[in-house]
């Protein structure tokens, strides 16, 4: 559990790659995480080339850090495995797969930590423009749905942990 202490929202990075191995372990974190009904409906972009790091920065002016992170991992949604429903005209926000990738999500942040980089979560959906720009810049077909991406690499500064808990967020036994 010490990664779930240590880790910590990171935007600024040095310019330094990052190893292949350790990408592919924070994607095998990410394929670890639960999923309703086991569909496990999640996609995987990569991008380490920094003119897509660039574009992408430019697509969000929350995403400014991944022209200077070292990669940028797109966590998508295959709505063909995740809403049963798809095919029939379904509605997305009746599936579940947006849990399913926001663990994804949070299972590759907690490695990315174990793997002694820093990272940051940038939600993606539902903001349409979010989503058009970065599937028409990276053809992604009509039902991949990119839903977070995480900007990676070697933190340019040491985070520190702090104690979050809060006792007075804490409800036993019945909210009072």
């Amino acid at each position: 559990m010490n990664a779930i202490f240590r880790r910590r929202s990171v935007r600024d990075f040095l310019p330094k790659p990052v190893e292949k191995e350790k990408l592919e372990r924070i994607l095998r974190a990410a394929f670890e995480a639960p999923s309703a009904h086991n569909r496990r409906p999640w996609e995987f972009v990569v991008i380490t080339d920094p003119a897509k790091r660039e574009a992408i920065a430019g697509m969000s002016p929350w995403a400014k850090m991944c022209s200077k992170a070292a990669a940028v991992i797109a966590c998508c949604a295959d709505l063909k495995k995740g809403d049963p429903e798809y095919e029939k005209g379904g509605n997305p926000e009746d599936a579940l797969w947006e849990q399913d990738l926001s663990a994804a999500t949070e299972n590759a942040l907690l490695q990315i930590t174990e793997e002694g980089l820093g990272g940051v979560w940038l939600g993606w959906y539902p903001d349409k423009n979010r989503v058009k720009a970065f599937s028409d810049y990276f053809k992604l077909p009509a039902h991949i749905l990119p839903v977070t991406l995480i900007a990676l690499g070697y933190p340019a500064k040491e985070s520190h942990s702090r104690d979050r808990y809060d006792p007075e967020k804490v409800h036993w036994e019945s909210w009072v």
